[in-house]
Order: structure tokens, then C-alpha cells, then sequence
């Protein structure tokens, strides 16, 4: 049991604080989401998650995604490209505006920073590959995020562009170069590397914090919504959350099977393709200057579906990925102990 819940105690904790957040802010008032606000900022919290998780990656590895470059371009246009197109198309399907604004900026930001190496190396992946495509995606995220929010959504959202551009580079990018610059410093670096998981546990406590924000507005949106959220609207919005992931993950997969990817570099390719972060997602949704005065109340409800089911299903498909190579490998193994003593005995 104490195993269980140290391999699975964000997963649990995550669930709990969703619970218990919407039932919070559909249940409290105005004045307790406001005092929430003042204790939680979303940007201070994002850029320290960011520069706590940017400082435990170890850049040296990225070398092995630099040499043979095909995994990670494919994975940067599943993450980038492919999921914001699959997001678009399922858009018509959603029964309110605030999941169609969820929906979009889930599928519009980043590959998720410790996830996507977790879950690799979880699957027995080339962790290069998730570093890799972390780093680009987060880093340049100031440019992507807004462009696909303004494409896709044309004039139905109107938000300040210009605020966006700015606040992602402030929280996002600047977060990331400086936890990589100080790891040029060798002593910075061998501290970050021995600390790592610690480093890792104490950036899930902070984006527990957000989620739980992000859960107490999306209670008190529902409470205070207008148009009314139904449970069809919920269930659509969530499996559209599941269909944008598992589309992501499994065409990442046919591709690199296609291309003749090795197996580490085409589940590493297939996992950071696919997910996306919160933090981002969760600043970009709550920040209401970035949306004008109107704001969207319930657009967090898409991003807390979509991490969460994220994390449940990769965990499952880790598991079965490197359960079956390892067995693979162990047929492999009898063949390649004979082949000497038969080369002995000629």
C-alpha cells in the first residue's frame, strides 16, 4: 500500500484537491475565491515550477536527440501542430464556450516539463528526446500559444495579445533559460542532479497549489455560469480531452513505426508529442487581462480533465510498452548467449 502511494500520490492528491476544489468554490463566495487569489498567484507559481524543473534537466542528453533528429521533429509537430488541428475539429462538438476556450489552450500549450521525461523513462524511452522537445516547446510557447489561440479563434475571444506575448515570456521562457544557465555552473549542477526527484516532488506540490485554484474557479464558474453546464457537456469536453492525447500518442507511434524508429526513441516521441502542461495552461486560462473583463470561468474544467486523464492513460500505456519490449529483449537474449559457443566450436 505505502508503494502504491508513493508511485501514485500525485495522481491521488491531484483527483482529491479537484474534488475538493470545485466543491469548495461552487459551495464559497466571491470574497473567499478573491482571498485564494491573493494567496495563489498562478505566474509566480509557473515560473518557479518551470525554473525547479528546468534546473533538473540534465542538458548533456540532449545530444542523443541531436543526432539522429527524426523522433524529435516528429514529436515537436504532433505537440505543436497536430494536437491544436485535432482540438480544432472537435470544437463544434463542445456545448459551451468556456470548454471550447479550455479545450484550446490545453491543446495549445507545451509539453508538460516533468511529466513527459517521467513517463518516458517510465516506458524504458530515450528520455533525450522528452528533454529535448521540452525545452523547445516550453521555450518558445510566448509565440505558439498565442498564435494558434488567435487562429483558432479568430474574433470570438477577444484577449490582449500583446499581454499574452509578454507574461508567457516572463513565466515560461525566462524560468527555463536561467535554471539552464545556472547549471553551467558545475557546482549548481552536481547539487541539481543529487536533488533531482526532491527538486521534481517539490514542483508537484506548487502545481497542486494551481490546481487547486483552477478547481475552486471552476466551481464557483459553474455556480455563477449563465448558460448553465450540463453533465452532456462535461462528458463530451472530456472525452474530446482523451481523443485529442490518445490521437496524439497513437499516430506518433504508427509514424515511427512507419519511419523504422527504435522503439525507445518512438514511445519517447510518442509521450512528449502528446502531453501537455498545466501550469501554462492554468496561467494562461486565469489570468484575466490576458481575456479582457469577460474572462472565462469554467475554461479550467478542460485543462484539470486533460492533465488528469493524460497521466492515468500514459501510465498504463508505459507500463505496457515496456513490459512488452523487456520481454522481447529476454527472447532475444538465449540467441545472443549461443552465438559465440557456436563460433567457439567452428
Amino acid at each position: 500500500m505505502l508503494a502504491f502511494f508513493r508511485r501514485r500520490w500525485f495522481l491521488l492528491c491531484i483527483t482529491l484537491v479537484i474534488i475538493f476544489g470545485v466543491y469548495s468554490g461552487h459551495q464559497g463566495s466571491e470574497e473567499v475565491l478573491s482571498e485564494l487569489k491573493q494567496f495563489i498567484r498562478p505566474s509566480w507559481l509557473t515560473a518557479i515550477v518551470l525554473f525547479l524543473m528546468s534546473l533538473s534537466l540534465n542538458s548533456e542528453h540532449l545530444l542523443t536527440s541531436i543526432r539522429k533528429p527524426a523522433p524529435l521533429m516528429l514529436s515537436l509537430a504532433t505537440n505543436i501542430v497536430l494536437l491544436p488541428l485535432i482540438a480544432w475539429a472537435l470544437l463544434p462538438l463542445q456545448l459551451t464556450p468556456d470548454f471550447q476556450v479550455g479545450l484550446i489552450i490545453m491543446a495549445c500549450v507545451p509539453c508538460t516539463l516533468c511529466g513527459a521525461s517521467v513517463w518516458t523513462r517510465r516506458a524504458g524511452g530515450n528520455d533525450g528526446i522528452s528533454l529535448m522537445v521540452t525545452m523547445i516547446t516550453n521555450g518558445a510557447c510566448f509565440l505558439t500559444v498565442p498564435f494558434w489561440i488567435l487562429l483558432i479563434t479568430s474574433r470570438e475571444i477577444e484577449f490582449d495579445r500583446v499581454a499574452m506575448v509578454t507574461k508567457l515570456f516572463y513565466a515560461a521562457m525566462l524560468p527555463v533559460v536561467i535554471g539552464q544557465i545556472l547549471r553551467l555552473n558545475p557546482r549548481v549542477k552536481l547539487f541539481a542532479d543529487g536533488i533531482t526527484s526532491k527538486l521534481g516532488t517539490v514542483a508537484l506540490v506548487f502545481v497542486l497549489f494551481m490546481v487547486l485554484l483552477a478547481a475552486v474557479q471552476t466551481g464557483h464558474g459553474i455556480k455563477t455560469s449563465e448558460v448553465g453546464i450540463s453533465f452532456a457537456a462535461v462528458a463530451i469536453v472530456w472525452i474530446s480531452c482523451i481523443v485529442v492525447h490518445v490521437s496524439g500518442f497513437v499516430s506518433n507511434m504508427l509514424l515511427g513505426k512507419a519511419f523504422q524508429f527504435h522503439p525507445r526513441d518512438r514511445i519517447a516521441s510518442a509521450i512528449a508529442g502528446s502531453q501537455k502542461t498545466l501550469p501554462i495552461a492554468v496561467f494562461v486560462a486565469t489570468d484575466a487581462s490576458m481575456f479582457g473583463d469577460a474572462g472565462i470561468p469554467s475554461a479550467v474544467f478542460p485543462l484539470l480533465m486533460f492533465h488528469t486523464s493524460q497521466f492515468f492513460i500514459d501510465t498504463i500505456l508505459a507500463d505496457r510498452h515496456r513490459e512488452k519490449y523487456a520481454m522481447i529483449e529476454e527472447d532475444m537474449l538465449p540467441a545472443v548467449e549461443e552465438q559465440p559457443v557456436s563460433a567457439c566450436e567452428q
